[in-house]
């Protein structure tokens, strides 16, 4: 079995952006069709998933290069994560998603409740590795 290509923590979810799969290859993967009612489901979940997420990098660069002396401080004084992670995310040019409760669609959540569900999204992108595989956040 391969690595996972998207790490769920606390709520957070870090993937490279360059190695998930576009929305189309993950809705042909699924078997759905677009504009029907699975794949706009389908479609609806790979968007809080992956739509509106953080690149660290470019973050960086456009807008922090000034007040942090480098990336991984940047990552771990901004985002509040710890140092070796934060040396592991800058080096792996990882992409961040806030998929907790604060998030906007967090109903998208409940849908990980179903295991087939779960194991076939999971499949469609290149796996998705979950800290708390009930999908409950206590926050």
């Amino acid at each position: 079995m391969r690595e996972a290509l998207c790490y769920k923590r606390k709520g957070q979810l870090f993937f490279q952006q360059k190695k998930i799969p576009r929305k189309s290859k993950v809705l042909r993967r699924l078997g759905v069709k677009k504009n029907t009612f699975a794949g706009n489901m389908m479609a609806r979940v790979y968007d809080y998933y992956f739509q509106g997420s953080v690149n660290f990098r470019k973050e960086y660069r456009k807008y922090y290069r000034k007040e942090f002396s480098s990336i991984e401080i940047f990552i771990e004084e901004r985002f509040n994560i710890k140092h070796d992670e934060a040396v592991k995310i800058a080096a792996g040019n990882y992409s961040m998603k806030e998929c907790s409760c604060r998030s906007i669609e967090r109903n998208i959540e409940t849908l990980n409740y179903d295991e087939a569900f779960r194991q076939a999204f999971s499949e469609a992108i290149g796996g998705l590795d979950d800290e708390d595989p009930d999908g409950i956040y206590y926050e």
